[in-house]
């Protein structure tokens, strides 16, 4: 798969953050904030942090981040190498290197979808992306005024709008309207999928239950029964010892 990397030097960031960098995958999607940091372990080492997120058991979780070891272990090599090439491209703030450019085909890709319920939420489903070597996750389908539609994670700037209100800006999201528009196609068909096959899962269960009840129900019914009957054997014998 064709990818690019493009490296900026942090100047007046925190002394932990020398760097950050961005992943484009194949000309149609892009990942941010990917963040290249001082080894508080080691002097002069450097290492690549991906952006992450705090899930409801308080755990950090990447928000994407290579699917196999060796696709990290190259994509990693590669930010740090476009780093240290940055020091030597004089009079510019940032570089940007490409890798396989011969591969020109759009990413291929594959999507999960989870069902997601909680009274008063906007918040439909959650999806994962896989693609080769890369997987994302925490991205959302929301019930907007008139339809569904697909939210990628994002982080809270220090910027504000016309209004006055936080400006948010997507961690990753797609870079051509043609690719924006097969992935969330493919997103929203999934959730699609996913959610009638939880329907039909519920209703399995619930005829099963109710499967289970009449039978109860029945067992219940045929005890008192058979309880009657000897009940009334036992009287019969008793008027006959009378």
């Amino acid at each position: 798969m064709k990818y690019s990397i493009k490296v900026n030097e942090v100047a007046n960031g925190s002394e932990n953050i020398r760097g950050i960098a961005s992943v484009t995958l194949g000309d149609s999607f892009k990942l941010n904030n990917i963040k290249i940091m001082n080894d508080p372990r080691e002097e002069n080492r450097l290492f690549v942090a991906m952006p992450s997120y705090k899930n409801n058991e308080g755990e950090y979780k990447d928000i994407f981040n290579p699917n196999t070891k060796e696709f990290r272990n190259e994509l990693y090599d590669n930010i740090l190498d476009a780093y240290h090439e940055l020091h030597d491209v004089q009079a510019k703030n940032s570089y940007t290197v490409e890798y396989n450019k011969r591969d020109t085909k759009m990413p291929d890709f594959n999507v999960r979808v989870t069902p997601y319920e909680r009274e008063g939420s906007t918040i439909k489903g959650l999806a994962s992306i896989s693609f080769d070597g890369m997987s994302v996750n925490n991205v959302s389908i929301k019930q907007g005024t008139e339809k569904m539609f697909v939210s990628m994670p994002s982080y809270k700037t220090s910027q504000t709008d016309e209004k006055g209100n936080a400006v948010y800006k997507d961690m990753c999201h797609p870079v051509t309207a043609k690719f924006r528009d097969k992935l969330y196609g493919a997103i929203l068909q999934e959730y699609e999928n996913a959610l009638e096959q939880t329907n039909e899962k519920d209703s399995v269960i619930g005829k099963l239950d109710e499967n289970k009840e009449s039978i109860e129900k029945s067992e219940k019914n045929s005890k008192t029964k058979e309880k009657s009957a000897k009940e009334h054997e036992q009287h019969k014998r008793d008027d006959v010892q009378r």
